[in-house]
């Protein structure tokens, strides 16, 4: 083999080496390119899927959020329609209430009227809201039939409060005792003789007299 030969060997040898290294560094360029794709592109997906979390935890958030704000308007809803029923419960109770107080009142307070038997009867009438009249006695009550004693005139101021009528337009009939000493019976009239009653007062003891029925008489035949 002539020089010539070889150097050519030589130089050809030479870019074989320089090719073969030339590839194995691409080869090794192309294995770090192809890394680093692969990692940019799962750190893209990562970051989409960071942010896709986030997105539904906000939404959850979101979503847990206007179920409780929707329980909590449910339960103030409740609430106040508790207190309502509540209160207007109470408000009918107290209505109810109010009004059998004000029927017991009104039943309490309203003139009886009643029909009798008696043909001299024309009604009997009982109210309520006859008074005590006061007694100025002081010990062991004592009933008098005697014109200007205390208990006398006593009657006489208890007959006259239950019929209602002025002591100058009042005639006392007849006052006598009604089978007791805390009991006793009165027929008076209208100064005028129109009209004519028969009253009965019984004794309150340590209080006085009250009137406990009048009856209305037809007529002075009546009067017995």
């Amino acid at each position: 083999m002539s020089k010539e030969q070889e150097s050519l060997t030589r130089t050809e040898n030479k870019r074989q080496k320089q090719r073969s290294k030339k590839s194995k560094v691409d080869k090794i360029l192309n294995i770090l390119i192809a890394i680093v794709s692969i990692l940019i592109v799962l750190n893209v997906i990562t970051i989409f899927n960071d942010k896709d979390d986030d997105k539904k935890e906000q939404a959850n958030e979101e979503v847990e959020k206007q179920s409780v704000n929707k329980n909590k308007d449910i339960e103030d809803t409740n609430s106040e329609q508790s207190e309502k029923n509540v209160a207007s419960a109470e408000e009918i109770e107290l209505d109810e209430s109010e009004s059998e107080d004000n029927t017991d009142s009104e039943s309490d307070s309203k003139v009886i009227i009643q029909t009798s038997n008696d043909p001299g009867v024309e009604e009997v009438i009982i109210n309520p809201q006859w008074e005590v009249t006061p007694t100025k006695q002081v010990g062991e009550h004592v009933s008098a039939y005697e014109k200007g004693h205390p208990d006398y005139e006593e009657k006489l101021a208890t007959f006259q409060q239950a019929v209602q009528l002025a002591e100058n337009d009042i005639i006392y009939w007849s006052v006598k005792n009604n089978g007791s000493t805390n009991s006793s019976v009165a027929v008076v009239s209208t100064n005028d003789k129109s009209q004519y009653y028969r009253i009965y007062i019984e004794w309150m003891e340590n209080e006085g007299w009250k009137p406990t029925k009048v009856e209305k008489l037809n007529q002075a035949v009546g009067i017995r």
